[in-house]
């Protein structure tokens, strides 16, 4: 069956019945790794399609309840109140999680500013491993620079996801092989920060129609440094929002 690979809701009703999941040892497993990670929360408000990012700061077994921060942009919590029907996304070691409650209030976490949520006692767990990908266009490219020490000559990316990466290499077929691995591989984001060590794996080679000189390299990619796979999720998040506000303007 093929998953939604995107970080917005699933609104399937089969779906979300048939990965539905409420045995409390497997929610407080899926719920301590978004905490203990720090992997994003993906904030959809039912009501006026308001969305923001957040992280879990503490959850209360004992009590039921879980702090998170407050977006960046507080404005677009400002309205939440005891009634807030929400829907939250999150990517707990690969695997894409929801769940929905009614319910989000303002609340102070060691002296800032916070929002509570009562725990879900039901998450939808869709699929084993789903990342969502950005097509390279060419700001993008512009912006993210991949170092491979050995490939030679210019890479220019065709997509890039948290599991992997596709780009153009010039070379022939026969210089690499399926399931070799690329070391020491260097991935700079527009981010300010350092480049970030990442591993790669060769899994598929192809031709390039009408350029013999390219060859086309499909990776699987492994972020090597604490913290590199957060910069790069929000990277992409930020990509997909630019994406797609420029479709809507063009449309």
């Amino acid at each position: 069956m093929k998953h939604n690979t995107s970080i917005a809701p699933e609104r399937d009703q089969k779906l979300l019945e048939e990965f539905s999941l409420s045995a409390e040892p497997t929610l407080r497993k899926l719920l301590s790794i978004i905490e203990d990670d720090e992997h994003e929360l993906y904030v959809y408000l039912q009501a006026d399609h308001t969305q923001f990012v957040t992280e879990i700061l503490s959850i209360d077994w004992s009590a039921g309840q879980m702090w998170l921060g407050t977006p960046y942009e507080k404005v677009l919590s400002e309205h939440c109140n005891i009634s807030t029907s929400y829907v939250m996304v999150s990517f707990p070691d690969g695997v894409k999680v929801q769940f929905a409650g009614i319910g989000i209030l303002k609340s102070q976490y060691q002296g800032a500013d916070a929002l509570r949520i009562t725990i879900p006692r039901t998450i939808v767990r869709l699929q084993r491993r789903n990342y969502f990908r950005v097509m390279a266009d060419e700001e993008l490219n512009s912006q993210v620079k991949l170092v491979i020490p050995q490939v030679q000559g210019d890479i220019s990316l065709i997509d890039i996801s948290l599991a992997g990466c596709g780009f153009y290499v010039s070379a022939p077929p026969r210089q690499y092989n399926q399931d070799e691995i690329l070391k020491d591989v260097r991935l700079t984001l527009p981010d300010g920060g350092s480049s970030m060590l990442v591993e790669l794996v060769i899994r598929n080679i192809k031709p390039v129609f009408d350029q013999p000189d390219n060859i086309q390299l499909g990776c699987e990619m492994k972020t090597l440094e604490r913290g590199a796979e957060r910069r790069l999720q929000r990277f992409l998040l930020a990509t997909e929002r630019r994406q797609r506000t420029n479709l809507h303007s063009m449309s």
